[in-house]
Protein backbone atom coordinates (compact mmCIF):
# COMPACT_ATOMS: atom_id res chain seq x y z
CA UNK A 1 0.00 0.00 0.00
CA UNK A 2 2.80 1.98 0.46
CA UNK A 3 4.15 1.50 -2.39
CA UNK A 4 1.20 2.34 -4.45
CA UNK A 5 0.38 5.22 -3.16
CA UNK A 6 4.16 6.70 -2.56
CA UNK A 7 4.73 5.45 -6.37
CA UNK A 8 2.20 7.86 -7.59
CA UNK A 9 3.42 10.80 -5.89
CA UNK A 10 6.25 11.64 -8.48
CA UNK A 11 4.78 11.42 -11.52
CA UNK A 12 2.06 13.76 -10.54
CA UNK A 13 4.29 16.26 -9.38
CA UNK A 14 6.34 16.17 -12.62
CA UNK A 15 3.23 16.16 -14.90
CA UNK A 16 2.19 19.49 -12.61
CA UNK A 17 5.16 20.96 -13.48
CA UNK A 18 4.97 19.87 -16.88
CA UNK A 19 1.39 21.55 -17.03
CA UNK A 20 3.04 24.83 -14.80
CA UNK A 21 5.54 25.70 -17.22
CA UNK A 22 6.12 26.05 -20.80
CA UNK A 23 9.56 23.60 -22.05
CA UNK A 24 11.43 26.85 -22.25
CA UNK A 25 11.26 27.49 -18.76
CA UNK A 26 10.43 23.76 -17.08
CA UNK A 27 14.10 22.91 -16.57
CA UNK A 28 14.99 24.94 -13.56
CA UNK A 29 11.23 23.69 -11.56
CA UNK A 30 11.97 20.29 -12.35
CA UNK A 31 15.81 20.74 -10.88
CA UNK A 32 14.13 22.15 -7.99
CA UNK A 33 11.51 19.45 -7.29
CA UNK A 34 13.91 17.02 -8.02
CA UNK A 35 16.46 18.32 -5.37
CA UNK A 36 13.94 18.59 -2.62
CA UNK A 37 13.08 15.05 -2.79
CA UNK A 38 16.46 14.40 -2.70
CA UNK A 39 16.71 16.59 0.20
CA UNK A 40 13.85 14.03 2.03
CA UNK A 41 16.73 11.35 1.38
CA UNK A 42 19.24 13.26 3.60
CA UNK A 43 16.39 14.27 6.12
CA UNK A 44 14.98 11.06 6.49
CA UNK A 45 17.68 8.98 8.14
CA UNK A 46 19.00 11.56 10.12
CA UNK A 47 15.05 11.84 11.57
CA UNK A 48 15.02 8.38 11.67
CA UNK A 49 17.70 8.14 13.96
CA UNK A 50 16.24 11.42 16.15
CA UNK A 51 13.09 9.09 16.93
CA UNK A 52 15.21 6.44 17.60
CA UNK A 53 16.56 7.98 20.23
CA UNK A 54 13.29 9.62 21.68
CA UNK A 55 10.80 6.88 21.31
CA UNK A 56 10.37 3.34 20.04
CA UNK A 57 10.90 2.80 16.25
CA UNK A 58 7.41 1.87 15.97
CA UNK A 59 7.30 5.96 16.34
CA UNK A 60 8.54 6.55 12.75
CA UNK A 61 5.56 4.67 11.28
CA UNK A 62 2.94 6.94 13.37
CA UNK A 63 4.84 9.86 11.93
CA UNK A 64 4.36 8.95 8.55
CA UNK A 65 0.21 8.52 9.53
CA UNK A 66 0.42 12.29 10.93
CA UNK A 67 2.01 13.59 7.87
CA UNK A 68 0.13 12.03 5.51
CA UNK A 69 -3.44 13.12 7.48
CA UNK A 70 -1.90 16.66 7.78
CA UNK A 71 -1.04 16.50 4.12
CA UNK A 72 -4.33 15.12 2.86
CA UNK A 73 -5.99 18.25 4.52
CA UNK A 74 -3.85 20.83 3.79
CA UNK A 75 -4.47 19.45 -0.45
CA UNK A 76 -8.11 19.54 0.31
CA UNK A 77 -7.53 23.08 1.54
CA UNK A 78 -5.38 24.44 -1.26
CA UNK A 79 -7.48 22.56 -4.51
CA UNK A 80 -10.54 24.38 -2.98
CA UNK A 81 -9.34 27.54 -2.52
CA UNK A 82 -7.93 27.70 -6.32
CA UNK A 83 -11.68 26.45 -6.82
CA UNK A 84 -13.03 29.57 -5.24
CA UNK A 85 -10.48 31.58 -7.24
CA UNK A 86 -11.17 30.38 -10.06
CA UNK A 87 -14.79 30.80 -9.81
CA UNK A 88 -14.67 34.38 -8.92
CA UNK A 89 -12.44 35.48 -11.79
CA UNK A 90 -14.93 34.09 -14.11
CA UNK A 91 -17.34 36.18 -11.87
CA UNK A 92 -19.87 33.76 -11.16
CA UNK A 93 -22.81 34.91 -8.95
CA UNK A 94 -23.10 33.07 -5.72
CA UNK A 95 -19.68 31.25 -5.75
CA UNK A 96 -18.88 29.22 -3.38
CA UNK A 97 -16.60 30.40 -0.30
CA UNK A 98 -14.08 28.00 -0.31
CA UNK A 99 -11.53 27.65 2.47
CA UNK A 100 -11.23 26.44 6.09
CA UNK A 101 -14.65 26.38 7.10
CA UNK A 102 -16.14 24.55 3.93
CA UNK A 103 -14.01 21.73 4.70
CA UNK A 104 -15.22 18.45 5.37
CA UNK A 105 -14.92 18.26 8.67
CA UNK A 106 -17.33 15.38 9.72
CA UNK A 107 -15.31 13.38 7.06
CA UNK A 108 -11.52 14.55 8.86
CA UNK A 109 -12.97 13.63 11.94
CA UNK A 110 -14.10 10.15 11.17
CA UNK A 111 -10.45 9.78 9.34
CA UNK A 112 -8.29 10.95 12.22
CA UNK A 113 -10.27 8.25 14.68
CA UNK A 114 -9.89 5.29 12.53
CA UNK A 115 -5.88 6.04 11.98
CA UNK A 116 -5.71 7.38 15.77
CA UNK A 117 -7.51 4.04 16.72
CA UNK A 118 -5.55 1.94 14.44
CA UNK A 119 -2.57 3.24 15.51
CA UNK A 120 -3.16 2.24 19.49
CA UNK A 121 -4.30 -1.71 18.20
CA UNK A 122 -1.21 -2.00 16.34
CA UNK A 123 1.38 -0.59 19.11
CA UNK A 124 -0.35 -1.74 21.95
CA UNK A 125 0.99 0.41 24.51
CA UNK A 126 1.72 -1.48 27.47
CA UNK A 127 0.22 1.09 30.11
CA UNK A 128 -3.44 1.19 28.38
CA UNK A 129 -3.27 -2.58 27.82
CA UNK A 130 -2.48 -3.55 31.38
CA UNK A 131 -5.32 -0.54 32.77
CA UNK A 132 -8.27 -2.19 34.28
CA UNK A 133 -10.48 0.52 31.94
CA UNK A 134 -8.89 0.96 28.83
CA UNK A 135 -7.53 -2.43 28.57
CA UNK A 136 -11.38 -3.54 27.94
CA UNK A 137 -10.80 -2.02 24.14
CA UNK A 138 -8.38 -4.89 23.56
CA UNK A 139 -10.48 -7.73 24.28
CA UNK A 140 -11.93 -9.89 21.11
CA UNK A 141 -15.86 -10.12 21.32
CA UNK A 142 -15.75 -12.71 19.03
CA UNK A 143 -12.54 -14.68 18.31
CA UNK A 144 -9.40 -13.75 18.55
CA UNK A 145 -9.22 -11.59 15.83
CA UNK A 146 -8.40 -8.04 16.51
CA UNK A 147 -11.03 -6.53 14.69
CA UNK A 148 -13.80 -8.04 16.80
CA UNK A 149 -12.27 -5.79 19.56
CA UNK A 150 -13.71 -2.93 20.84
CA UNK A 151 -10.70 -1.00 19.01
CA UNK A 152 -10.94 -2.95 15.65
CA UNK A 153 -15.13 -2.13 15.46
CA UNK A 154 -14.07 1.45 16.08
CA UNK A 155 -12.24 1.51 13.05
CA UNK A 156 -14.11 -0.11 11.01
CA UNK A 157 -16.62 1.66 12.15
CA UNK A 158 -15.49 4.83 11.56
CA UNK A 159 -14.03 3.99 8.01
CA UNK A 160 -17.48 2.75 6.95
CA UNK A 161 -18.62 6.07 7.74
CA UNK A 162 -15.82 8.06 6.30
CA UNK A 163 -16.71 6.04 2.88
CA UNK A 164 -20.33 7.03 3.33
CA UNK A 165 -19.56 10.35 3.57
CA UNK A 166 -17.21 10.22 0.79
CA UNK A 167 -19.50 9.23 -1.13
CA UNK A 168 -22.58 11.58 -0.67
CA UNK A 169 -21.78 14.58 0.92
CA UNK A 170 -21.66 17.81 -1.39
CA UNK A 171 -18.18 18.70 -1.17
CA UNK A 172 -16.05 15.66 0.51
CA UNK A 173 -12.84 14.97 2.27
CA UNK A 174 -12.04 12.73 -0.61
CA UNK A 175 -14.48 13.09 -4.42
CA UNK A 176 -14.80 9.43 -4.44
CA UNK A 177 -17.83 10.30 -7.07
CA UNK A 178 -15.15 11.60 -9.08
CA UNK A 179 -13.23 9.24 -8.60
CA UNK A 180 -15.47 6.78 -9.68
CA UNK A 181 -15.87 8.63 -13.09
CA UNK A 182 -12.56 8.96 -13.62
CA UNK A 183 -12.13 4.83 -13.03
CA UNK A 184 -14.58 4.08 -15.34
CA UNK A 185 -12.64 6.51 -18.22
CA UNK A 186 -9.55 5.21 -17.26
CA UNK A 187 -7.81 1.78 -19.13
CA UNK A 188 -7.88 -0.52 -16.23
CA UNK A 189 -7.13 -3.47 -18.52
CA UNK A 190 -4.31 -2.01 -19.31
CA UNK A 191 -2.79 -1.13 -16.16
CA UNK A 192 -3.68 -4.11 -15.03
CA UNK A 193 -1.40 -6.10 -17.92
CA UNK A 194 1.38 -3.20 -16.98
CA UNK A 195 1.24 -4.24 -13.26
CA UNK A 196 1.26 -7.85 -14.42
CA UNK A 197 4.34 -7.20 -17.01
CA UNK A 198 6.36 -5.73 -14.35
CA UNK A 199 5.42 -7.72 -11.57
CA UNK A 200 6.98 -10.72 -13.12
CA UNK A 201 10.06 -8.85 -13.90
CA UNK A 202 10.11 -7.93 -10.07
CA UNK A 203 9.79 -11.48 -8.48
CA UNK A 204 12.08 -13.12 -10.78
CA UNK A 205 14.95 -10.66 -9.57
CA UNK A 206 13.61 -9.57 -6.09
CA UNK A 207 12.96 -13.74 -5.00
CA UNK A 208 17.00 -14.63 -5.76
CA UNK A 209 19.69 -15.29 -3.66
CA UNK A 210 21.76 -13.10 -4.51
CA UNK A 211 24.80 -15.06 -2.80
CA UNK A 212 23.92 -18.11 -5.42
CA UNK A 213 22.27 -17.10 -8.13
CA UNK A 214 21.15 -13.48 -10.35
CA UNK A 215 17.70 -14.54 -10.51
CA UNK A 216 15.56 -17.04 -8.66
CA UNK A 217 14.68 -20.89 -9.89
CA UNK A 218 11.49 -19.91 -10.74
CA UNK A 219 12.44 -16.89 -12.61
CA UNK A 220 12.03 -17.68 -15.87
CA UNK A 221 8.09 -18.22 -15.26
CA UNK A 222 8.29 -15.00 -14.04
CA UNK A 223 9.55 -13.51 -17.22
CA UNK A 224 7.42 -15.41 -19.10
CA UNK A 225 4.21 -14.07 -17.68
CA UNK A 226 5.94 -11.17 -17.66
CA UNK A 227 6.77 -11.40 -21.53
CA UNK A 228 2.73 -12.33 -22.31
CA UNK A 229 1.77 -9.50 -20.36
CA UNK A 230 3.53 -7.42 -22.55
CA UNK A 231 2.72 -9.06 -25.91
CA UNK A 232 -1.08 -8.83 -24.95
CA UNK A 233 -0.69 -5.48 -23.64
CA UNK A 234 0.95 -4.52 -26.97
CA UNK A 235 -2.13 -5.64 -29.23
CA UNK A 236 -4.22 -4.05 -26.28
CA UNK A 237 -3.38 -0.65 -26.57
CA UNK A 238 -3.71 -0.49 -30.53
CA UNK A 239 -7.21 -1.58 -30.10
CA UNK A 240 -8.48 0.04 -26.87
CA UNK A 241 -10.18 3.78 -27.51
CA UNK A 242 -8.93 5.29 -24.75
CA UNK A 243 -5.61 3.64 -24.01
CA UNK A 244 -3.33 3.79 -21.01
CA UNK A 245 -0.03 4.81 -23.04
CA UNK A 246 -0.68 5.80 -25.92
CA UNK A 247 1.01 4.36 -29.15
CA UNK A 248 3.45 6.71 -30.39
CA UNK A 249 3.66 9.01 -27.51
CA UNK A 250 7.24 7.52 -26.88
CA UNK A 251 7.89 7.44 -30.79
CA UNK A 252 10.31 10.42 -30.28
CA UNK A 253 14.08 9.18 -30.00
CA UNK A 254 14.84 11.47 -26.53
CA UNK A 255 11.34 10.22 -25.24
CA UNK A 256 12.21 6.63 -25.30
CA UNK A 257 15.85 7.06 -24.67
CA UNK A 258 15.53 9.17 -20.87
CA UNK A 259 13.71 5.74 -20.03
CA UNK A 260 16.93 4.08 -21.05
CA UNK A 261 18.70 6.37 -19.57
CA UNK A 262 16.83 6.06 -16.29
CA UNK A 263 16.85 2.84 -16.40
CA UNK A 264 20.71 3.08 -16.04
CA UNK A 265 20.25 5.84 -13.23
CA UNK A 266 18.52 3.57 -11.41
CA UNK A 267 21.27 0.44 -12.03
CA UNK A 268 23.99 2.65 -10.43
CA UNK A 269 22.08 4.81 -8.12
CA UNK A 270 21.24 1.39 -6.33
CA UNK A 271 24.53 0.69 -5.81
CA UNK A 272 25.59 3.78 -3.85
CA UNK A 273 22.29 3.57 -1.36
CA UNK A 274 23.27 -0.32 -0.22
CA UNK A 275 26.70 -0.43 -0.78
CA UNK A 276 28.53 2.94 0.41
CA UNK A 277 26.99 2.04 4.10
CA UNK A 278 27.82 -1.77 3.74
CA UNK A 279 31.50 -0.93 2.59
CA UNK A 280 31.52 1.77 6.29
CA UNK A 281 30.48 -1.85 8.18
CA UNK A 282 33.07 -3.98 6.71
CA UNK A 283 35.39 -1.53 7.39
CA UNK A 284 35.83 1.27 9.28
CA UNK A 285 32.53 0.87 11.59
CA UNK A 286 30.97 -2.88 11.67
CA UNK A 287 30.09 -2.87 15.00
CA UNK A 288 27.52 0.70 14.22
CA UNK A 289 24.64 0.51 11.67
CA UNK A 290 24.42 4.08 12.81
CA UNK A 291 27.56 5.50 11.95
CA UNK A 292 27.79 3.55 8.42
CA UNK A 293 24.89 5.03 7.72
CA UNK A 294 25.93 8.52 8.17
CA UNK A 295 28.94 7.96 5.67
CA UNK A 296 26.40 8.28 3.05
CA UNK A 297 25.22 11.72 4.35
CA UNK A 298 27.99 13.24 2.25
CA UNK A 299 26.53 11.39 -0.96
CA UNK A 300 23.15 12.42 -0.32
CA UNK A 301 23.74 16.02 0.85
CA UNK A 302 25.28 16.65 -2.86
CA UNK A 303 22.27 14.88 -4.89
CA UNK A 304 19.73 18.03 -3.93
CA UNK A 305 22.03 20.46 -4.74
CA UNK A 306 23.24 19.02 -8.61
CA UNK A 307 19.79 18.48 -8.86
CA UNK A 308 19.36 22.23 -8.91
CA UNK A 309 22.17 22.99 -10.47
CA UNK A 310 21.17 20.85 -13.33
CA UNK A 311 18.10 22.41 -13.56
CA UNK A 312 19.86 25.69 -13.91
CA UNK A 313 22.48 24.27 -16.85
CA UNK A 314 20.06 22.33 -18.91
CA UNK A 315 18.42 25.63 -20.16
CA UNK A 316 21.43 26.93 -21.12
CA UNK A 317 23.05 23.41 -22.67
CA UNK A 318 20.37 21.01 -23.04
CA UNK A 319 19.74 18.04 -21.69
CA UNK A 320 22.02 15.62 -23.27
CA UNK A 321 25.20 17.50 -22.36
CA UNK A 322 24.16 18.02 -19.10
CA UNK A 323 23.02 14.43 -18.37
CA UNK A 324 26.27 13.18 -19.82
CA UNK A 325 28.49 15.33 -17.37
CA UNK A 326 26.53 14.19 -14.53
CA UNK A 327 26.56 10.28 -15.49
CA UNK A 328 30.17 11.05 -16.18
CA UNK A 329 30.93 12.78 -12.72
CA UNK A 330 28.87 9.72 -11.00
CA UNK A 331 31.34 7.18 -13.04
CA UNK A 332 34.15 9.35 -11.83
CA UNK A 333 33.11 8.71 -8.43
CA UNK A 334 32.82 5.06 -8.48
CA UNK A 335 36.16 4.53 -10.20
CA UNK A 336 37.61 6.40 -7.21
CA UNK A 337 35.39 3.78 -4.50
CA UNK A 338 36.74 1.38 -6.78
CA UNK A 339 40.23 1.74 -5.09
CA UNK A 340 39.08 2.24 -1.71
CA UNK A 341 40.62 0.22 1.18
CA UNK A 342 40.28 -0.50 5.07
CA UNK A 343 41.99 2.84 5.71
CA UNK A 344 39.61 4.98 3.06
CA UNK A 345 37.12 5.81 5.64
CA UNK A 346 39.67 6.94 8.42
CA UNK A 347 40.66 10.18 6.32
CA UNK A 348 38.30 12.94 5.56
CA UNK A 349 38.92 14.27 2.30
CA UNK A 350 39.53 11.11 0.09
CA UNK A 351 35.89 9.52 0.62
CA UNK A 352 34.16 13.12 0.86
CA UNK A 353 35.90 13.97 -2.70
CA UNK A 354 34.45 10.95 -4.03
CA UNK A 355 30.88 10.93 -2.45
CA UNK A 356 30.47 14.43 -3.01
CA UNK A 357 31.50 13.77 -6.91
CA UNK A 358 29.23 10.66 -7.06
CA UNK A 359 25.74 12.56 -5.49
CA UNK A 360 26.78 15.97 -7.55
CA UNK A 361 26.63 13.83 -10.92
CA UNK A 362 23.74 11.75 -10.11
CA UNK A 363 21.76 15.10 -8.88
CA UNK A 364 22.91 16.67 -12.59
CA UNK A 365 21.34 13.94 -14.57
CA UNK A 366 17.57 14.02 -12.85
CA UNK A 367 16.42 17.16 -14.58
CA UNK A 368 17.66 16.78 -18.10
CA UNK A 369 16.58 13.55 -18.34
CA UNK A 370 13.10 14.22 -17.30
CA UNK A 371 13.21 17.61 -19.32
CA UNK A 372 14.29 15.57 -22.15
CA UNK A 373 11.26 13.32 -21.72
CA UNK A 374 8.47 15.36 -21.43
CA UNK A 375 9.30 17.68 -23.55
CA UNK A 376 8.57 15.12 -26.82
CA UNK A 377 5.45 13.60 -25.20
CA UNK A 378 1.95 15.06 -25.76
CA UNK A 379 1.00 16.92 -23.19
CA UNK A 380 -1.94 14.54 -22.02
CA UNK A 381 0.33 11.63 -21.69
CA UNK A 382 2.73 14.03 -19.19
CA UNK A 383 1.46 11.89 -16.13
CA UNK A 384 2.08 8.75 -18.15
CA UNK A 385 5.27 9.90 -19.46
CA UNK A 386 6.65 10.66 -16.24
CA UNK A 387 5.34 7.27 -14.74
CA UNK A 388 7.44 5.22 -16.63
CA UNK A 389 10.20 7.27 -15.74
CA UNK A 390 10.09 6.31 -12.57
CA UNK A 391 9.31 3.19 -13.33
CA UNK A 392 12.48 2.22 -15.47
CA UNK A 393 14.47 3.60 -12.55
CA UNK A 394 12.58 1.78 -10.16
CA UNK A 395 13.40 -1.62 -11.99
CA UNK A 396 16.72 -0.41 -13.33
CA UNK A 397 17.43 -0.41 -8.98
CA UNK A 398 15.89 -3.56 -9.20
CA UNK A 399 17.59 -5.46 -11.73
CA UNK A 400 21.02 -3.54 -10.91
CA UNK A 401 21.17 -4.74 -7.29
CA UNK A 402 20.34 -8.11 -8.24
CA UNK A 403 23.10 -8.19 -11.24
CA UNK A 404 25.69 -6.01 -9.23
CA UNK A 405 25.34 -7.98 -5.63
CA UNK A 406 25.24 -11.83 -7.46
CA UNK A 407 28.76 -10.71 -9.22
CA UNK A 408 30.25 -8.72 -6.71
CA UNK A 409 29.10 -11.90 -4.39
CA UNK A 410 30.61 -14.61 -7.00
CA UNK A 411 33.79 -12.16 -6.67
CA UNK A 412 33.60 -13.06 -2.86
CA UNK A 413 34.01 -16.78 -2.93
CA UNK A 414 36.46 -16.65 -5.69
CA UNK A 415 38.55 -14.37 -3.48
CA UNK A 416 37.92 -17.20 -0.05
CA UNK A 417 38.65 -20.29 -2.32
CA UNK A 418 41.36 -18.41 -3.28
CA UNK A 419 42.79 -18.14 0.28
CA UNK A 420 42.13 -14.52 0.82
CA UNK A 421 40.44 -13.71 3.68
CA UNK A 422 36.95 -13.04 4.74
CA UNK A 423 37.32 -8.99 5.05
CA UNK A 424 39.89 -8.91 1.83
CA UNK A 425 36.85 -10.69 -0.33
CA UNK A 426 34.31 -8.28 1.26
CA UNK A 427 36.47 -5.15 0.20
CA UNK A 428 36.79 -7.36 -3.24
CA UNK A 429 33.23 -7.52 -3.29
CA UNK A 430 32.29 -4.11 -2.65
CA UNK A 431 35.14 -2.91 -5.21
CA UNK A 432 33.45 -5.12 -7.90
CA UNK A 433 30.02 -3.39 -7.06
CA UNK A 434 31.18 -0.24 -7.40
CA UNK A 435 33.20 -1.01 -10.37
CA UNK A 436 29.96 -1.98 -12.28
CA UNK A 437 28.57 0.71 -11.25
CA UNK A 438 31.04 3.48 -12.69
CA UNK A 439 30.51 0.88 -16.17
CA UNK A 440 26.35 1.59 -15.68
CA UNK A 441 27.42 5.67 -15.40
CA UNK A 442 29.49 5.58 -18.26
CA UNK A 443 26.82 3.48 -20.58
CA UNK A 444 24.66 6.12 -19.38
CA UNK A 445 26.69 8.83 -20.47
CA UNK A 446 27.17 7.76 -23.80
CA UNK A 447 23.77 6.92 -24.39
CA UNK A 448 22.67 10.36 -23.35
CA UNK A 449 24.52 11.96 -25.64
CA UNK A 450 23.30 9.83 -28.25
CA UNK A 451 19.82 9.98 -27.33
CA UNK A 452 18.87 12.93 -25.79
CA UNK A 453 20.24 15.20 -28.44
CA UNK A 454 17.75 17.79 -30.43
CA UNK A 455 15.66 19.05 -28.05
CA UNK A 456 12.70 20.55 -30.64
CA UNK A 457 12.31 24.44 -29.60
CA UNK A 458 8.60 23.91 -29.20
CA UNK A 459 7.48 20.96 -28.17
CA UNK A 460 4.16 19.53 -27.82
Amino acid sequence: LQGVGGGGLVPATLALVADLYPPSRRAVPLGVVSAVQEIGSVVGPLFGALVLALAFWQAIFVVNVVVALALLIALRLLSADEVGRVARRRGSRGAPKWGLWSLDWLSAAALLLAAAAYVVLVLRPSTVQRDLFWGQLFIPYAGSSDWTTPLGLIVLGALLGLALRCTFARRPLVDVRGWAGALRQADVTGAVLVAVALGGVVLAFATADPAVQLFAPQGHWYLLGSALATVILAVHLRRTPNPLIRVGSLRARPAWGALVVSFLVGAALIAALVDIPIFARTTRYPDSQLLAALVLVRFLAALPVGAWLGGLATRRFGAAWVAATGLLAAACGFALMVRWDDETLATVAAPTFALVLCGLGFGLALAPVTTALLAHTPAEDHGVSAALSVVARMVGMLIGLSALTAIGLHRFHTAIEQGSSAAAAALVQEQTVFAGAAACCALGAVLALVLLRDLRSTPS
